[in-house]
């Protein structure tokens, strides 16, 4: 019997970098959900179960705090927010990674996945 593929949030602006992210997600066997605001966070939440909320860099910091509380509530589930250099603005319980290689990023999400088992 095959495992299910543990689901991924992937919230994004720029539907360019949401690509490169579903692409190393997929390649390393997870199932791709994507969102764009806080209210397709809630619904996607509600209706599929993600196993982690991912939110890039791409989102203003008050959009990200919106979607962090919708995830919060919603998904019950780890949030990680990526970041280039100015550092992460959401507050704990997120995870935090800042953007570095295409392994270096799918390390991380497969621990927080790992972890959560």
């Amino acid at each position: 019997m095959q495992a299910k593929r543990k689901k991924i949030l992937v919230v994004s602006r720029d539907p360019r970098l949401a690509d490169v992210r579903k692409k190393v997600l997929e390649s390393a066997g997870f199932e791709v959900l994507e969102a764009s605001d806080p209210i397709a966070v809630r619904k996607a939440c509600l209706e599929a179960k993600p196993h982690l909320v991912m939110i890039g860099y791409s989102l203003p910091p008050a959009d990200k705090r919106r979607v962090w509380v919708e995830a919060r509530e919603y998904c019950k589930t780890p949030i990680l927010e990526l970041h280039v250099a100015e550092g992460p603005t959401l507050m704990p319980p997120a995870y935090f990674h800042e953007a570095q290689t295409a392994d270096d990023f799918l390390i991380t999400v497969q621990t927080i996945v790992r972890q959560r088992l």
